[in-house]
């Protein structure tokens, strides 16, 4: 084989590995940043809200790299509540922070038992 074509390889192979790190440094920071909201407001439900573990269905983080380039909050996190299973209530987790940012879905009546704004319970049927 040529020096040429032996030149040729590894230049093409230094951007792939640059790519491919960068791909896996990302990977290893979201699967971090997701584990690390998670349990974060899997204690601030249980220990400042006073849930208990099994009112909780599901706990789920996102980061959205398209957000980020946007300047957007890049982390989504959604809760699902045992009695309300067609509401998703997102929060947001920022400098050790956590504050409840909104509501999509439905419940029955349009009483959402788990909204934390300033008068407690949102009722949407008022």
């Amino acid at each position: 084989m040529s020096t040429i074509i032996k030149n040729k390889k590894v230049i093409l192979a230094i951007p792939f590995a640059i790519i491919l790190l960068a791909y896996i440094s990302y990977l290893i920071y979201a699967d971090a940043g997701e584990k690390k909201r998670k349990d974060e407001v899997f204690r601030y439900l249980t220990e400042d809200k006073g849930y208990k573990e099994s009112e909780i269905t599901k706990i789920e983080v996102e980061h959205s790299v398209q957000a980020f380039l946007l300047s957007y909050e890049p982390w989504s996190i959604s809760v699902v509540f045992n009695d309300e299973p067609n509401a998703i209530y997102y929060y947001q987790y920022d400098n050790k922070i956590i504050n409840q940012g909104g509501i999509s879905g439905y419940t029955k009546n349009e009483l959402y038992k788990h909204f934390e704004g300033v008068n407690g319970p949102l009722d949407k049927s008022k």
